[in-house]
């Protein structure tokens, strides 16, 4: 009967494992074989490629405070990039590649911090993986994206990893502080997790919490100063340049967390309750709280898509691997917690309510699509090409295929434009005198006009100044090529 009964039990486990699998692979098709087609994922791809481009080039990232092409990222992961090209021969794969290798060691992390604080194989190996699919199923666009956000993650986790570890003694302290400014110099969001240690060193060993963070604003200040040594003086000028910024927007995209995952917010609120209770993991819960908060906060400025809530979706992971472990743990009578396996089947079956809210359920069919697109991609940048002189593309990965120079970044442009930094109408003025051979956009002139909150786009009086001196050459479902009007005959 034993024996029988192991087989049932080994059985069921493989069954629920395949099903895991299964559903990993349904949310991880399309993104993973997106990373090695030539189109564009995101828009801010163009963007790092002309970055780590100009760091290629041994050009300074940050020259002056304002203009025309910004940069309000650490110039760390453009390095990064502008070595490895050296092997590669090309920026945007390498970055992807970089990127996701990036996601796997998040999951690596998760894992082994889960294991750590919750002492089961089964919870931490699942909560890596959930965390993959998660990221496929809620983010795609950013696994295996050419952005250093989800690279800077690993740092950060990396750094709690350590802490945890080390038990607050030794080195770790210094490790930690190391790590999250490694972390905070590929992309410096990622606040919550200092901000979490800092917290938790100050209910522990508040004479811990003052070495902590003197190291770590030590280490920061020393970050700037190299920083502002290679890549220009106006590095701080321009990190903290000015953004437009509603309140309601965080707030808002803050409720998009449960929405998505009703079934792991439920997790993560019981666990809180285990960690709380437990000095050597209750970082876990100040993680989350110091998560929601910075993350509600970031997410109100312009441009912040969901990469600003990954802190957040990082700690309900974690959370959820202590969760599920102390399910499996729990006894009343008769009754046995299920087991860790299962508890993770149901949160990965609980990804179809984000990938149907999204659209994304058929995966071939999106893999077709994006073929067809790559196939606009191309013939786009052909036309680009065939144009003469410099040109101005919303898609900066489109100029940048078509070897033209980086001379305007329409969104951070715009945003400087808005805080009175730029005056359009010296933009105006060149486009005026068809100084560009061909812009390109998303969609049309009228459509932007349109919109009165356009997004990625262009200043009105660049908008119009397009309208009345350019006119379209090119156009597909993925937006208009434009040409100057005294093309063609006119």
């Amino acid at each position: 009967m034993n024996g029988t009964a192991s087989q049932k039990a080994r059985l069921s486990s493989v069954l629920l494992m395949t099903l895991c699998a299964a559903l990993l692979l349904w949310t991880a098709a399309r993104p993973l074989y997106r990373v090695f087609l030539f189109t564009e994922i995101d828009y801010n791809e163009g963007w790092n490629l002309y970055n780590a481009q100009t760091v290629a080039l041994h050009q300074p990232l940050y020259p002056a405070p304002v203009g025309w092409t910004a940069v309000n990222y650490p110039a760390l992961s453009f390095h990064l990039v502008a070595f490895l090209s050296r092997f590669t021969g090309e920026f945007l794969f390498t970055a992807r590649i970089l990127s996701l290798a990036g996601l796997c060691l998040n999951a690596l992390f998760v894992g082994l911090i889960v294991w750590h604080t919750a002492r089961s194989r089964i919870a931490a190996w699942m909560a890596g993986f959930f965390l993959f699919a998660w990221f496929c199923a809620t983010a795609d666009n950013y696994v295996g994206m050419d952005d250093p956000q989800v690279l800077a993650q690993a740092f950060f986790l990396a750094g709690l990893y350590v802490y945890l570890r080390g038990n607050r003694s030794g080195w770790s302290l210094e490790a930690a502080a190391l790590l999250f400014v490694v972390g905070g110099n590929i992309k410096h969001n990622l606040i919550e997790f200092p901000c979490a240690v800092l917290l938790d060193l100050l209910f522990a060993a508040p004479r811990k919490a003052l070495r902590f963070a003197t190291v770590g604003a030590l280490l920061a200040a020393l970050a700037v100063l190299l920083t502002s040594w290679i890549d220009g003086a106006a590095y701080l000028s321009c990190l903290l340049s000015p953004r437009a910024y509603s309140a309601m927007d965080g707030l808002n995209g803050l409720l998009q967390l449960p929405l998505n995952s009703p079934l792991l917010a439920l997790a993560t609120a019981a666990a809180v309750f285990f960690c709380w209770k437990d000095p050597k993991r209750r970082i876990l819960a100040i993680l989350l709280g110091c998560a929601l908060a910075v993350n509600a906060v970031f997410c109100g400025g312009s441009g912040v898509d969901i990469n600003g809530y990954f802190g957040s979706m990082l700690a309900m992971v974690l959370l959820s691997g202590v969760f599920a472990a102390e399910l499996s743990r729990l006894r009343i009578g008769r009754f046995s917690g299920p087991s860790p396996l299962l508890t993770f089947t149901v949160l990965f079956v609980s990804l179809a309510i984000p990938v149907v809210r999204r659209g994304n359920a058929r995966p071939d069919l999106l893999i077709e699509a994006d073929r067809v697109a790559a196939s606009r991609f191309a013939a786009e940048i052909a036309f680009l090409r065939q144009q003469p002189g410099s040109a101005i593309c919303e898609s900066l990965l489109r100029c940048a295929y078509a070897g033209k120079p980086y001379v305007y970044d329409p969104f951070n442009a715009t945003r400087l434009i808005g805080a009175g930094k730029l005056d359009p109408n010296r933009m105006v003025d060149r486009i005026r005198n068809h100084a560009f051979g061909a812009i390109q956009m998303y969609n049309d002139v009228s459509d932007k006009l349109g919109d009165p909150e356009p997004q990625m786009s262009f200043a009105l009086p660049i908008l119009k100044a397009i309208g009345e001196y350019y006119k379209p050459g090119l156009e597909n479902e993925d937006g208009v090529i434009y040409i100057p009007r005294n093309q063609v005959g006119q």
